[in-house]
């Protein structure tokens, strides 16, 4: 793979997943709210605009390395990658979650005998931990992934139709839990298939432009269009179809955010917790919640100023958290991290460029005053 390709998947990834935490960072609520200019229309709006807009890109980053894998490797052999990088995780992490939750309920919470499939596998609904589907339909893709590449090759007009009428109906059932994925993962299944260039330093501006501003204008129509239009009801297909365009006009942003970052020293500093972006896209919600419980704790949760300074801040904050577990759990318990983590945990070296940013500035500041 071209070296700078490589760069930018790497720093897409990292950039796609700390952006997914204000997806699920407090404070929630249902619906969309009264205004836009509201406190909570400001966290709303950033939801859709950075949060779940940037989920798109990483199915079809997924799409796009299956395919290539599959080039050199056997569909057999891969199939037991997948279940250790997909399905040990996803188990994992779900009664991880479960635990959390019946030891916070004062064990009483626990779910009943037969929500546990869905609970830890998602078989036919979402998980006990909600963005862990994820990986479970991720894991789907790559079953169907030998007659995606046979259609890429084919008929990847007619499949990419057929896949775009499915995300907007839903007519998959309960094939996938988010009927969206397929098709941005079958996205990139064709750009490698079809060899087609990937842009990367000299993206033209002119496309990133109107798919930046068809993001602003798309995450703000629910609080504008009528309620009869149906963009503010998940059940409908105009929120389907106004979701759809803010995920395609996310995979484009966001690749030429990560390309351009990739030469400059926030990318720099980006790509040093790359190692990291599996483990924060399974623990974020947790590692978000400890902070806002803690804020709560102290009675400050219904300070506006300090619930938006919190939900702006939490990629971050879900950053420190996430690499103290690392490298706590690394330490005493590395295969179990290993498992964590779909196997592969950062080395030593990694580990330290990681932590050397967060602790050698303050001793730099004391040392020169």
């Amino acid at each position: 793979m071209n070296p700078t390709v490589s760069d930018t998947i790497r720093l897409a990834r990292i950039l796609c997943i700390l952006l997914l935490v204000y997806a699920h960072a407090q404070p929630y609520q249902p619906g969309v709210p009264e205004s836009l200019f509201s406190p909570m229309g400001l966290i709303h709006t950033t939801r859709q605009l950075l949060g779940h807009t940037s989920v798109p890109l990483l199915s079809l980053i997924s799409g796009y390395l299956l395919a290539r894998t599959l080039s050199a490797r056997p569909y057999v052999e891969e199939l037991g990658n997948k279940c250790l990088s997909l399905i040990v995780p996803l188990v994992l992490w779900n009664l991880i979650y479960i635990a959390k939750e019946y030891l916070e309920s004062g064990l009483t919470t626990a779910p009943a005998l037969h929500e546990w499939p869905n609970a830890v596998l998602a078989i036919t609904a979402h998980p006990a931990m909600t963005p862990l589907y994820f990986l479970r339909d991720a894991f789907v893709c790559f079953l169907i992934s030998p007659a995606l590449m046979v259609l890429a090759r084919k008929l990847p007009g007619t499949a990419a139709a057929a896949l775009l009428l499915n995300a907007l109906l839903n007519l998959d059932g309960v094939l996938f839990i988010n009927s969206a994925i397929p098709l941005f993962y079958f996205a990139g299944c064709v750009l490698l298939v079809r060899k087609v260039p990937i842009p990367t330093v000299s993206i033209p501006r002119e496309p990133v432009w109107a798919a930046g501003l068809a993001l602003v204008l798309l995450s703000a129509a629910p609080f504008f269009l009528p309620p009869a239009w149906g963009v503010s009801d998940p059940q409908s297909v105009a929120y389907a179809t106004v979701d759809i365009a803010l995920r395609a006009a996310g995979c484009v942003v966001f690749w030429s955010v990560a390309s351009r970052l990739l030469q400059s020293r926030a990318g720099d500093v980006l790509l040093k917790f790359e190692p990291m972006a599996f483990f924060i896209f399974c623990a974020h919600g947790m590692a978000i919640g400890l902070w806002w419980m803690a804020i709560d704790h102290l009675g400050y949760a219904d300070l506006t100023p300090i619930f938006l300074g919190y939900f702006a801040l939490s990629p971050l904050l879900a950053l420190v958290v996430c690499v103290a577990a690392v490298w706590a759990i690394r330490r005493v318990a590395p295969s179990g991290l290993s498992l964590l983590m779909g196997g592969r945990i950062p080395n030593h070296q990694q580990m330290t460029s990681m932590i050397k940013p967060l602790g050698r500035r303050p001793l730099a500041r004391t040392t020169g005053a």
